[in-house]
């Protein structure tokens, strides 16, 4: 299980740099439900895989808010004077990236 709640955390930091959070809830769901029916498929109590399922429905959610924060923190690294929104600083970073590596 920890291979794949290490790819879940991975698919909501991603999630983060494009989506809103509402991209969560069907996320998190289906990650619930799959986890679910495959540990009580694998012979798992209901108590275990209900646990599992919660456990594998929070991991997106965390790397949600990790994506977040290094988003904002890739921003604020490169733009320390303007004033930003989630979109114009997507924008800028994109722009800042591009620009170093067209210079190599």
């Amino acid at each position: 299980m920890t291979p794949v709640a290490i790819l879940l955390f991975l698919v909501g930091a991603v999630l983060a740099w494009r989506f809103r959070v509402w991209i969560l809830v069907p996320f998190s769901l289906i990650a619930i439900v799959v986890t679910f029916v495959t540990q009580l498929s694998l012979g798992a109590g209901l108590a275990v895989a209900c646990g599992y399922g919660m456990l594998m429905g929070f991991a997106p959610q965390t790397g949600y808010a990790f994506g977040l924060l290094a988003q904002t923190t890739l921003l604020a690294r490169y733009s320390r004077k303007q004033p930003f929104s989630r979109k114009a600083s997507v924008t800028a970073l994109y722009r800042r990236m591009s620009a170093d590596n067209s210079g190599r």
